[in-house]
């Protein structure tokens, strides 16, 4: 493994720890990554040859970036949405 895939593994570890849950995590840095290609400056300093992905799953590791459920209205949804658990990322 090289030292990009090594640090993107060891990054990956420590967003995981903080998170949880692997599904919420791929859509934090989804949409993380595609505010900083938008031009988002990152929360975090990082070295410059770093790409988005790196960036966003250091500023989750770091607690930067945190997320939380979303409370449900007993009246609003419908069985099939209820069952599903709506997660919010809180960014920038």
């Amino acid at each position: 493994m090289n030292t990009t895939q090594e640090n993107i593994a060891q990054l990956l570890s420590a967003a995981l720890a903080k998170v949880e849950i692997p599904e919420v995590l791929v859509n934090m840095v989804s949409r993380r990554v595609r505010l900083l290609a938008k031009g988002a400056k990152p929360l975090i300093e990082v070295p410059p040859q770093w790409n988005f992905m790196q960036i966003a799953l250091k500023e989750i590791a770091e607690g930067r970036l945190t997320w939380e459920p979303i409370p449900q209205e007993e009246n609003n949804e419908s069985s099939t949405e209820s069952s599903r658990q709506a997660v919010q990322s809180h960014l920038p």
